[in-house]
């Protein structure tokens, strides 16, 4: 798996269909859907997929066995 070989923590995954609404987060436990608001004229899938990776980066800071 991409995780163990290159020692990663999470994997950024999109379909060429959706890849501007949706993408998927790949990680050792879990896979999680991170889809573009789309009340918000003009968002991108980038900015929801920005704050998780943030949000994910700083527990795993705080508690690195999880």
């Amino acid at each position: 798996m991409t995780l163990k070989k290159y020692k990663m923590h999470m994997v950024v995954a999109n379909e060429l269909l959706t890849r501007k609404d949706e993408v998927v987060v790949v990680t050792s436990n879990e896979k999680i859907s991170v889809c573009r608001y789309k009340t918000q004229v003009g968002d991108v899938v980038e900015n929801p997929l920005i704050r998780f990776i943030v949000e994910r980066h700083s527990v795993y800071f705080e508690k690195p066995d999880l």
